[in-house]
């Protein structure tokens, strides 16, 4: 004999089936409780309430196998489907996998462990070391979500607060453009959305993954004249980024930053000591070159624009480096 569902399985399976067809995996309340009302009569079940929703999303949450969790952002309330992350293909080659290990683990990535088990002969021999945040691997996940915003060109909105404020987490809807990593942290290249004229700024802002409110960013979606939501908004990625110069934003950059209406300058800076072959072996930046290369100190030109960035990086040489003004 057929094992018949209970009326509550028959939803819980319909939630589940849900989250796993939208993007990031993940809904509204109102959206969950409208698709289940619209499905339910097509299988002889009644609708639901508000209350009993709530009753079954509580259930799932209950549920560590289902992996559903509760996310707030903008004061409205999301269900994300958590999924368990794809084995990656075994690389033969077991240097290189040692180098992936080692980049994901330095990055913050869960390493597969099939992976793992394959590096035991160049775990000691070749050893990559740079420190990235330590958060757990929430940032190179928030990564992931963020590139397939911008793979499918679509908004998406956050809460961040700038490190530099001592005001309140600013709500943010955003146009993603790019993800980079510099210096140990997760930035997020976006571009600002007017909801009013409804349409992008005309102006790049960059956002550190570790300043978004507990690294929860979700689409954008549009609002209906009945106040539910509606649909994703999408915008052209390629347009906006020949429109915004997004490929040589950065190429003066020192650093992840540029003031507004800002110009790239020439700055010189003077090495000493042991500094001189620092700095040789190394470029501080691409445009780096040498103007004066005498026996006791040389002196360096760097085309790029003026920030906070050129302070801390002549701090890191104390006195052996400074700027020639």
């Amino acid at each position: 004999m057929m094992l018949k569902l209970t009326a509550q399985s028959q939803r819980l399976q319909l939630i589940t089936d849900f989250l796993k067809s939208q993007a990031f995996q993940r809904a509204s309340f109102i959206q969950i409780h409208d698709y289940l009302n619209s499905k339910l009569p097509g299988l002889g079940l009644k609708t639901i309430s508000r209350r009993s929703l709530e009753a079954d999303l509580q259930a799932l949450r209950l549920d560590q196998q289902s992996g559903i969790k509760h996310i707030q952002v903008a004061r409205k309330h999301y269900y994300q489907l958590q999924v368990e992350p794809r084995k990656t293909v075994n690389i033969p080659d077991e240097l290189l996998n040692n180098m992936l290990v080692q980049i994901a683990q330095n990055l913050g990535a869960a390493t597969p462990a099939i992976q793992q088990a394959n590096q035991t002969d160049f775990e000691d021999k070749l050893v990559f070391n740079f420190s990235g945040l330590n958060d757990e691997g929430q940032s190179i996940k928030l990564a992931a979500i963020c590139l397939q915003a911008i793979t499918q060109q679509y908004l998406v909105q956050f809460l961040y607060k700038p490190a530099f404020s001592t005001y309140r987490s600013r709500f943010q809807i955003v146009a993603p453009l790019q993800v980079r990593f510099y210096e140990g942290r997760y930035y997020l290249v976006a571009c600002e959305w007017s909801e009013i004229k409804q349409t992008t700024k005309n102006q790049i802002k960059v956002f550190a993954f570790d300043l978004i409110e507990d690294f929860v960013i979700v689409p954008a979606l549009a609002e209906r004249e009945d106040g539910k939501e509606g649909d994703l908004q999408h915008f052209h990625w390629a347009a906006l980024a020949h429109e915004l110069g997004l490929r040589a934003y950065f190429k003066h950059c020192l650093g992840i930053a540029r003031f507004k209406d800002s110009v790239p300058e020439i700055i010189r800076l003077k090495f000493t000591d042991w500094a001189i072959n620092y700095i040789k072996a190394r470029r501080l930046h691409a445009s780096q070159r040498i103007v004066v290369d005498n026996p006791n100190y040389i002196v360096v030109e760097l085309y790029v624009y003026r920030t906070y960035e050129l302070n801390m990086l002549l701090s890191r040489f104390r006195d052996y480096g400074t700027e020639v003004l």
